[in-house]
């Protein structure tokens, strides 16, 4: 087995400032955390740090120190409910992930072929938490929890953060400060009185001893680390629907702010659909603006889709067509309808599905941009009045074929028709429109509608003018043999 842990430094703080798309490291920051009336830091950022404000001060005295602090409350269940989403994130490269304190821990060994190897996969992780907003160390070992131990060790220092044999865990380990494995305040103390403050300290002293004094629980921990001792995990599992949110540290309506802030989110929604083998046919993004005023845009694709690149156009174009009109606070992602992926083919020639796909896009594109009532098709109706004879209808998923050159004959139809026919101007005998009209076909009569109220009595002609322009008229019986223009082929 080998375990592939990615520890989170400064959960809380990363959380807090995923809402962001600058460090904040110029401006003073703490998070707040205890009793309202006295509410101590429970972490700062590099410029806090910089003012020698330190976790466990009193805000009191961190807001003496700067004036300009920022102060955000602590979320605990926000901070576990982003563990769960990398968790689902994650769960994309094993099926094997396990929640820690600050982070996940991976079985991988099933999953190095498919990836390339360790290295290859360690990059896809580091650079698709990099996209997700967050700065992860990763460590590796044959059990998850000298893994866990040895990429928060490489948090702190440069030094040891993979170990492939386990006959080395213990060399490995020697120099983990005592205080990574999170054991009772009571316990580290009786420790550190003892002079006990890393591994290599307690493995030199009788085990025996050592567990009589300390007890059971942390002498086990201790062999979980060293292999001695198995450490079986309860997997993550990955819910069916998606539901994530971000809360940004500073209100903004700026569409490509918000763009990159929903970004992540589909970066999350990606790898949870990868992991769940599905892809998403309809997700719904809410704008929050303050307590209560929301604005929710739904998009949706013919295709089912996974990568967030694709969600990304859709939404791009939906914020550039029409700007929200008030600050956004909180930013909430969920699915709305999913199905199974269906795969990929590697080809290097495009197949049918990449160029229906391709189509499919742009029309999504097109309808998230101008809205879904702009893209339609024509659907023909059992009716000879031309008005009459065709309805707008949904677009069909199917790309539309290639209609062969169109052939003027006496019963053509124009591709362009007229909402309103328009009324010509007769001279010497001749229909009028930009010119004399010469009329090269027909009639053709088209008599009926008399059952609902809206009867025609026409003959209709194909007629060209001077420039070339073929254009199909009629002259209308019920009106005084009045010529109108209908449509226009070319």
């Amino acid at each position: 087995m080998l375990w592939l842990s990615v520890f989170i430094p400064e959960l809380s703080l990363q959380v807090a400032l995923r809402g962001t798309l600058g460090h904040l490291n110029t401006m003073p920051l703490v998070l707040a955390e205890g009793p309202a009336n006295r509410p101590l830091v429970h972490a700062a950022n590099e410029a806090a740090s910089a003012l020698e404000i330190v976790p466990g001060m009193p805000v009191a005295a961190a807001q003496a120190r700067a004036a300009g602090l920022v102060i955000l409350p602590r979320e605990v269940a926000k901070e576990q409910a982003v563990l769960r989403q990398l968790a689902g994130w994650l769960t994309q490269f094993t099926p094997m992930a396990t929640l820690e304190s600050q982070g996940v821990s991976l079985e991988v060994s099933g999953s190095l072929r498919l990836f390339g190897g360790l290295a290859p996969l360690a990059r896809r992780v580091r650079l698709g938490l990099r996209a997700l907003g967050f700065h992860a160390v990763l460590g590796v070992a044959p059990v998850p929890r000298a893994a866990w131990l040895l990429a928060r060790m490489a948090h702190e220092r440069a030094g040891v953060r993979m170990c492939r044999d386990a006959a080395l865990l213990a060399a490995r380990l020697s120099e983990v400060p005592l205080h990574h494995f999170d054991w009772p305040l009571a316990s580290m103390a009786a420790l550190s009185a003892l002079g006990l403050t890393r591994v290599r300290d307690v493995l030199v002293q009788p085990r025996a001893a050592f567990r009589k004094r300390l007890g059971e629980a942390l002498a086990d921990d201790l062999d979980r680390a060293l292999g001695r001792l198995s450490d079986p995990r309860e997997a993550y599992i990955v819910p069916q629907r998606f539901d994530a949110s971000i809360d940004l540290v500073f209100d903004t309506a700026d569409a490509a702010r918000l763009t990159r802030f929903a970004e992540r989110l589909l970066v999350a929604l990606e790898g949870h659909l990868r992991a769940s083998g599905a892809a998403a046919t309809a997700v719904a993004l809410d704008f929050r603006h303050g307590r209560e005023r929301v604005t929710e845009m739904r998009f949706g694709s013919r295709t089912p889709l996974r990568a967030a690149s694709d969600w990304i156009k859709l939404i791009r174009e939906r914020l550039a067509a029409r700007p929200l009109d008030a600050p956004v606070i909180a930013i909430a992602l969920r699915t709305e309808s999913t199905s199974a992926w269906s795969g990929e083919t590697q080809s290097w020639l495009p197949s049918h599905t990449t160029h229906r796909e391709r189509w499919e896009g742009l029309l999504d594109r097109i309808a998230s941009r101008l809205g879904s009532p702009c893209v339609f098709t024509i659907d023909a109706k059992g009716d000879h009045r031309p008005e009459s004879a065709w309805a707008a209808a949904a677009h069909p998923a199917q790309p539309c074929a290639r209609r062969p050159p169109q052939r003027i004959t006496p019963h053509a139809r124009p591709l362009m028709l007229l909402t309103q026919p328009k009324s010509l101007v007769t001279l010497d005998g001749a229909p009028q429109h930009r010119g004399a009209l010469t009329l090269v076909a027909g009639p053709e009569r088209i008599e009926t509608g008399w059952w609902d109220g809206k009867p025609v009595a026409r003959d209709y002609f194909v007629a060209v003018n001077r420039q070339h322009e073929v254009c199909w008229v009629y002259r209308d019986y019920r009106f005084g043999r009045q010529w109108f223009l209908h449509g226009v082929f070319a």
